[in-house]
């Protein structure tokens, strides 16, 4: 690309900034852009810069530049015809919103507005019927575009939908670049026939519980967890398919925690661990997996991303795991048929009577774990299970004790056309531990290639 290409295409970039109703038909556009330009002539006719202004705004628009001196000459003239031509094509709330948006972008540009502009401003307002809570809302964004402040954009538009108010959420990055609306929520609990849907993009500030008989719907949302952040689903119900969960640098708790839940499918939701939290953690819960990735999930005991124990059946099928890791045990998944002992006294269980133990059964088919790692069991740690696992891929997988990849404990095992690449056991063990074990058909169980040192050893 020559350096005239390249510099038409940054021309571009800059300049060619599509207004939000640049889509409209071409009658709505001209009264709007001719709307627009009585604000510029307020103070007589325009000036040069003004002018300027307004040849940006036809840009914007799609209209052709030869359309700016009727603009000028029909606002110049301000006749009644054009004012109520223009207050019945801007009939719909966000179109109001938009249009006070625009004028407010042209009269603060110069960080001052003047009488006679500060007059027409309120004159518009008033003319299109805008109430107390609009007008609130138009007034504190155009301060946030005065500043080029995210934050307090942020603030201004969820203190507008508190308020009902119809804001033209996909026309905003228009007025202030880059701008994402990301709803706050804090301390929330759900109880008995409550029902929570997630509409918008939220940042979590708080623990929210969902109890028996309640619900809450992530699906196809993003939600950043901050600083003492999680989901507690206690025998509620959660819908996340195709949602993301993200952590923050400074999250410090289990993103999502599963208990008391007799049946439990998530498809399709991605989980971003920041390399400081884990995923999921499940108690006393029936849960199916597919579809889903995990992301730089991290826990310093166990578990990277999975935390799995005192429940009967886990599922984990079409799920990746990419550069999950411990400190202790299973760099990707701990998974415990019975309520394993260093867990008892853990406030997320709560007080249950004694009960007898429980084995779990479980299917891990068709996943991928790419560079995951714990100081035991880099990506799979399992205890007192009866497990499956068919058409899974093992790459890099490593741990400085027990399998490179997998230590299993008290379980019987049944392995398929499993694959294992380039995984290291640190101090002499295995790929694939087996301790107490009983493993089903070893000759079908996988293929290794440049693992070290052993491949599969049973004690």
């Amino acid at each position: 690309m020559s350096i005239l290409d390249n510099l038409q295409r940054i021309k571009e970039q800059l300049f060619h900034h599509k207004h939000p109703f640049a889509e409209e038909s071409v009658r709505f556009k001209k009264t709007y852009i001719t709307g627009y330009t009585m604000l510029l002539c307020v103070d007589g006719y325009p000036s040069e810069m003004a002018k300027d202004e307004l040849h940006k705004q036809l840009e914007a628009l799609e209209i052709k530049e030869t359309f700016a001196k009727l603009a000028i000459q029909q606002a110049m003239a301000a006749e009644d015809a054009l004012v109520h031509n223009i207050l019945n094509v801007l009939h719909e709330p966000m179109q109001k919103l938009v249009f006070m948006l625009d004028l407010y972008a042209y009269a603060q540009q110069d960080r001052k507005i003047t009488e006679k502009e500060q007059a027409f401003l309120v004159l518009f307002e008033e003319l299109l019927r805008l109430n107390y809570a609009e007008v609130h809302f138009v007034r504190n964004f155009r301060m946030a575009m005065l500043r080029q402040d995210q934050e307090v954009a942020n603030k201004v538009v969820q203190a507008a939908f508190e308020q009902e108010v119809a804001v033209p959420l996909d026309a905003l990055s228009y007025f202030l670049p880059g701008f994402v609306y990301e709803e706050r929520l804090t301390t929330m609990s759900l109880f008995t026939g409550q029902k929570r849907k997630l509409t918008y993009a939220t940042v979590l500030q708080g623990e929210v519980t969902v109890g028996q008989g309640a619900e809450l719907d992530l699906n196809g949302m993003t939600v950043t967890f901050l600083d003492g952040a999680s989901i507690i689903v206690d025998g509620g119900v959660i819908k996340a398919d195709g949602a993301t969960l993200q952590a923050s640098m400074d999250a410090n708790q289990t993103m999502l925690s599963i208990r008391n839940v007799g049946a439990l499918t998530l498809q399709d939701v991605t989980f971003h661990g920041a390399n400081n939290v884990r995923a999921i953690q499940m108690d006393n819960a029936q849960v199916t997996l597919e579809g889903c990735t995990f992301e730089k999930c991290f826990d310093e005991a166990r578990g990277g991303a999975l935390y799995f124990t005192n429940s009967e059946h886990f599922i984990v099928r079409d799920c990746t795991f990419e550069h999950c890791s411990s400190l202790g045990k299973g760099g990707a998944m701990y998974v415990a048929g019975t309520e394993a002992s260093h867990m008892k006294a853990r406030s997320f269980f709560g007080f249950r009577p004694a009960r007898k133990v429980t084995r779990v059964t479980m299917l891990i088919e068709g996943c991928t774990f790419n560079e995951t790692r714990a100081e035991m069991s880099g990506a799979i740690h399992m205890y007192e299970a009866t497990a499956q696992l068919k058409n899974n891929t093992f790459t890099t997988c490593t741990s400085r004790i027990g399998g490179a990849a997998i230590d299993a404990y008290a379980c019987t095992v049944d392995g398929q056309q499993n694959t294992f690449t380039a995984c290291q056991a640190g101090l002499n063990e295995a790929v694939v531990m087996l301790k107490g074990d009983t493993l089903e058909a070893p000759a079908t169980f996988g293929t290794f290639e440049a693992c070290e040192p052993q491949t599969i050893l049973q004690k």
